[in-house]
């Protein structure tokens, strides 16, 4: 029975069926977007990654997520947990005066008498340098970011626009709250002598260069906090890169991806996870359960189809979690340096 997804029509109607349905599309523009769509999903079902292919991302932040929205107030610490996982983001302070012009506008505004905070990184844009930043960081701690800023923003599979509202601006911002925020990853777990927890502040990245760089003197480099580098490394979790592009423009679509990829695969048993515990993961603001049920069964077709073989089934209070074959064979990570988180 088909789930909605283009994945689980493939399988039953098969790729030449699916092209000629996209044909009947009403519009050009349309037509284009259904076929990438299908081209895309197809290559996912039939062909395993190569090393190339591959992103990472932090097993804890896999788990929980960033906020999807601005937060209110700048000054405001994030707070998420998964089981005996639980990520703090503080934001950090900067210096305004000190910032060039156009970084002084936009979201980034300061809260009266707390002006200095910069702020958490939030929604897609924050998810997608992140990842970026993981990428390379399993490579070395000093991260490429390519010959120029709009090369940056082609790696994240973004459009290079200016002014206020153009991905450069926002960008900008993403990477200066990522560069200031302290991220707390902190682990509860059973020891011989009872209960312990193991707590870890991190800076991502040291240095404000991508935020201070432009496209005239963009310095194309910068380096990882040192204890979050060898954090990563232990606890590096790899991602299908084509599935990344596949959900670069929806926050919750690359959360719930990432949630999968990390957990199905370590199912032994079936695991429910309710509306209620999945809040407490992903970076959502919504006020009810149920809004952020709505939410999901409205991305859910465009998750599975960056994973198809996720073993999920929505239920009406939540989501039924399989054990399920990885998203990345281990024999695709063979060359790089990873232990499982």
């Amino acid at each position: 029975m088909s789930d909605g997804s283009i994945a689980s029509q493939l399988e039953l109607l098969g790729l030449d069926e699916m092209r000629r349905r996209a044909d009947s599309e009403p519009s050009p523009m349309s037509r284009a977007r259904m076929l990438q769509k299908i081209e895309q999903t197809h290559e996912i079902l039939t062909a395993l990654p190569e090393p190339t292919d591959l992103n990472f991302l932090h097993s804890g932040l896999c788990q929980t997520h960033l906020p999807h929205s601005r937060l209110e107030k700048n000054s405001s610490v994030w707070r998420r947990r998964s089981g005996a996982f639980t990520l703090m983001v503080t934001p950090g302070v900067v210096d305004r005066s000190t910032l060039p012009g156009p970084a002084k506008k936009g979201d980034i505004a300061p809260d009266s008498d707390q002006e200095c905070y910069v702020g958490v990184p939030y929604g897609t844009k924050a998810r997608l340098i992140m990842i970026h930043l993981q990428t390379e960081g399993v490579k070395g701690r000093t991260v490429s970011l390519g010959p120029s800023l709009s090369a940056f923003l082609r790696s994240l599979r973004l459009p290079v626009s200016g002014g206020p509202r153009g991905s450069i601006q926002s960008v900008k911002e993403q990477c200066l709250r990522i560069a200031r925020c302290t991220f707390t990853l902190q682990w509860t777990g059973i020891g011989v002598n009872g209960s312990h927890t193991v707590i870890t502040d991190s800076k991502i990245v040291d240095g404000l260069e991508m935020w201070n760089s432009s496209r005239e003197d963009w310095s194309g480099v910068v380096e990882l906090g040192e204890r979050f580098y060898e954090h990563l490394r232990e606890h590096a979790v790899p991602l299908d890169k084509r599935a990344i592009a596949m959900l670069a423009g929806n926050s919750l679509g690359l959360d719930l991806y990432a949630l999968f990829v990390y957990r199905l695969p370590r199912l032994t048993d079936p695991v429910h996870l309710s509306w209620a515990m999945l809040k407490e993961q992903i970076g959502t603001e919504y006020a009810a359960t149920n809004s952020l049920g709505r939410k999901v069964r409205e991305v859910m077709p465009s998750v599975k189809d960056a994973y198809p073989h996720a073993n999920i089934e929505l239920t009406r209070h939540g989501i039924l979690m399989k054990n399920s074959k990885p998203a990345v064979p281990k024999t695709t990570v063979q060359g790089f340096t990873i232990v499982e988180g």
